[in-house]
């Protein structure tokens, strides 16, 4: 006995050194061996104990040979309701309770997933996020992937009991509902991993992100959950009857030789297809939001009603002037020009005309001695601020200002990426610093309604109806209304008419536009102007100007048309740049964002000095405030009496009173 026991002792100190080769024929038996098992009852429980001992001992020395070791080990049910659908009968209890845990665990996962804006998708995309919630994005991919085990416990379920094996074992069950338990667990681990994607692409606070994926992965653990808590009987006695039979202690051995390096490359394929399923969603969103993607490309800007009258103006060339910087002048759209500033896109302020860049050269430069091309305003992010601002590369605060970020309106600190998402008041340089709103919004649509019913929603842009009722639409959302009756207005002193200036270069609308509006050529009517005059109303961004220029028709004879002077003008113009509050100006009205000159009132534009003020000496047009100049050519509607200059001042017509006004000259074309 002695001698047996040192022999055995030898025999296993020899195999634990390492001594033992495949030449001794230990191994080569115990395959053998177990190859004879296999090819008997391929359905046996494992080998005796001392086989299973030296066979476990030699495969500590052979790394190949890993995930035959891995196949080896028994394995029993898992211990979750899922497994109550195949091993209760469909009337009982059990199954009913663990049908209902399923169908609730499943249409919750559902209904995270459809409460997701899948019509809107890309509005919920943040437009980009800080470098701590890309972190935590990524690293929780690798996080649900580690928490998420659904997916991989089925298939390696269906793959190591198969159905001869499940038969054997459980004669009495049905494999096909075992096979229906392991794709209800497929779909729940899919729809936890497709949930996770969405909220991580949508996330914007790196708490969010953790607290809603552990929120996916409690509802995935119902089961789980349900099954601790029926072995406690707190849910039936049957219930606890179910959760400690039999199926659940029966162990599962190894199915078939070979076949475990097999499993551990598809268990490993299917990781790594669901890693780059993730990663590759993830990394499409971070592009596009590097890009600009989910920001607006193109925004209309408000400004406030706010003036500034010693704006200081650095031209290019060295010279410096002062001028009457009305904030509104800037209103318009602006683009992003694909540039970036603190990893948010910069906006490029585009002509008032349709909405494009600023041109850079003239068509006939021999016609425009010393014109000043325009250089587009911006609304960008400043780092050193904090904050969005909307600034110039020509106006300064001081005329030496030092400052890296010369900011004319700035919003309050914060790190959000889309300009639509800034929130509480602005602040505007205007001398002073005070608090202001500005009303920013994208151009882009989605449907009619963004369109406000007057257009169609074609590509993410608005095309506005024409003539569609008498009515003509105009504006990025077609907000602005032009009636028919109103493309001719009257004024109220002499019947004099103005008529909207339509071109067949102005677009598909045909209208001559300055911010959206119409703009009006004075056809006749009116005393003292002689018919090679050219008076034009012209919208500012928030008043309407009216500028007289002598002999200025010459403008729209079919010889300078050809030469594009006006066209190119139009196209070009800026209310601050080309001074339209200037010597050549005698009408202004007050402040309005009206569709066309209609019911506002209007004033006579005297002298200019320090005592009055930034518009000069204004003369009503009407003595009735509120009472408006203008009015429709609509036949109907129209009240024309041969008394209407009673309404005006006393002592004769407005350009008898002050004949003066029209003292105001240009130089011929």
């Amino acid at each position: 006995m002695t001698q047996e026991r040192d022999a055995e002792a030898g025999l296993v100190q020899s195999i634990a050194s390492g001594k033992m080769s495949e030449k001794s024929g230990l191994v080569f038996r115990s395959n053998a061996a177990a190859s004879a098992r296999g090819e008997g009852d391929s359905w046996n429980e494992d080998p005796p104990t001392n086989a299973k001992l030296a066979t476990a001992v030699v495969d500590l020395n052979d790394d190949d040979d890993d995930a035959k070791e891995d196949d080896n080990d028994p394995i029993t049910l898992p211990e979750s309701t899922h497994t109550l659908l195949f091993t209760e009968p469909i009337n009982s209890t059990p199954f009913i309770w663990s049908f209902l845990i399923a169908v609730v665990s499943i249409l919750c996962l559902v209904l995270a997933l459809l409460d997701n804006p899948w019509g809107e998708f890309r509005d919920a995309i943040p437009a980009n996020v800080n470098r701590a919630v890309k972190i935590a994005q990524y690293c929780s991919v690798f996080i649900a992937l580690l928490m998420e085990e659904e997916i991989p416990t089925a298939l390696y379920l269906l793959r190591r009991i198969p159905k001869q094996y499940f038969n054997s074992k459980f004669p009495e069950l049905n494999y096909n509902k075992f096979v229906c338990s392991m794709l209800l667990r497929i779909l729940s681990g899919y729809l936890f991993l497709l949930n996770v994607l969405l909220i991580l692409v949508q996330a914007s606070n790196v708490l969010d992100i953790f607290y809603d994926v552990l929120a996916l992965q409690f509802l995935q653990q119902l089961d789980d959950i349900a099954f601790s808590l029926a072995r406690m009987s707190v849910l039936s006695r049957r219930m606890k009857d179910a959760t400690t039979c039999k199926y659940f202690w029966i162990e599962f051995n190894k199915s078939k030789l070979g076949q475990g390096k097999k499993l551990s490359i598809f268990l490993k394929g299917v990781y790594f297809f669901n890693l780059l399923g993730l990663l590759a969603g993830l990394v499409v969103v971070t592009v596009r939001q590097k890009a600009g993607h989910y920001t607006c490309k193109e925004i209309t800007a408000k400004m406030p009603d706010s003036l500034w009258e010693g704006a200081h103006v650095k031209w290019p060339d060295g010279r410096n002037e002062d001028m009457i910087l009305n904030y509104p002048y800037f209103n318009g759209v602006y683009k992003q020009d694909g540039s970036r500033r603190g990893r948010r896109p910069v906006y490029v302020e585009q002509n008032k005309f349709d909405g494009t860049s600023f041109d850079t050269e003239a068509p006939f430069p021999e016609y425009l001695p010393g014109y000043e091309f325009k250089l587009g305003a911006k609304f960008m992010y400043c780092e050193s601020l904090k904050a969005w601002v909307f600034t110039h590369e020509y106006i300064r605060k001081r005329r030496d200002d030092p400052d890296d970020c010369p900011w004319l309106l700035r919003s309050e600190e914060t790190e959000v990426y889309d300009i639509e998402d800034v929130e509480g008041p602005w602040q505007i340089w205007a001398g002073v610093i005070s608090d202001t709103t500005v009303a920013i919004t994208c151009n882009e649509c989605n449907n009619e309604a963004d369109c406000n019913l007057n257009g169609k929603c074609i590509d993410g842009k608005c095309k506005c109806d024409n003539m569609d009722g008498g009515v003509s639409f105009l504006g990025p959302h077609c907000e602005i209304r032009l009636r028919d009756q109103c493309r001719t207005i009257v004024g109220e002193a002499y019947n004099e008419t103005y008529t909207v200036i339509e071109e067949d270069w102005a677009g598909s609308q045909g209208v001559v536009q300055a911010y959206n509006r119409p703009q009006y050529l004075y056809t006749g009517g009116a005393p003292g102007l002689n018919a090679s005059d050219l008076v034009l109303l012209t919208y500012s961004g928030n008043r309407w100007f009216g500028g007289y220029f002598e002999g200025g028709q010459i403008l729209f004879t079919e010889e300078w048309k050809e030469k594009g002077i006006y066209s190119f003008y139009m196209k070009n113009y800026h209310s601050f740049w080309d001074r339209a509050y200037d010597t050549s100006t005698f009408y202004v009205s007050d402040v309005t964002t009206g569709d066309t000159p209609v019911n506002v009132d209007f004033y006579g534009v005297g002298e200019k000095g320090e005592q009055f003020g930034p518009f000069g000496v204004l003369y009503p047009a009407a003595n009735e405030t509120g009472r408006g100049y203008f009015r429709c050519s609509d036949p109907v509607k129209s009240n024309t009496t041969a008394n209407a200059g009673r309404h005006l001042m006393s002592g004769g017509g407005f350009f008898e009173k002050y004949p003066h006004l029209l003292g105001h000259k240009m130089k011929k074309p």
